[in-house]
């Protein structure tokens, strides 16, 4: 299996950067996002207040609807910065050999 890893000879890997950083605390801001988005279908519940006079804006329903359409929205744009940060992370990686592939009609054939 190595003989299909070989690594570049001479290339030297980038130092971490932000990257870094944004995959370490990932779990943090996800937990603590989804935490305060939760938030006031957790305060409707716990402290209730009367039905509002005309329409639905108050009721808890509605305001679950809101909570898991903006948890929803937030975790993909949290997706998205992790896939970005772990593909510079490979990206600074160490780079490869390809396999040789010979170009017959090249203009200086061997």
């Amino acid at each position: 299996m190595s003989k299909y890893f070989n690594k570049l000879p001479g290339y030297k890997t980038a130092p971490p950067g932000k990257e870094r950083w944004i995959l370490r605390q990932a779990p943090f801001w996800t937990l603590m996002g989804s935490l305060a988005i939760l938030m006031p279908s957790i305060l409707v519940r716990l402290f209730p207040s009367k039905p509002p006079a005309v329409g639905i804006s108050g009721s808890p329903g509605f305001i679950d609807i809101l909570v898991v359409a903006t948890l929803i929205c937030y975790w993909i744009v949290l997706f998205t910065i992790i896939i970005g940060a772990y593909i510079i992370v490979l990206m600074k990686g160490p780079a490869y050999v390809a396999d040789a592939y010979a170009l017959e009609d090249s203009d200086r054939p061997k």
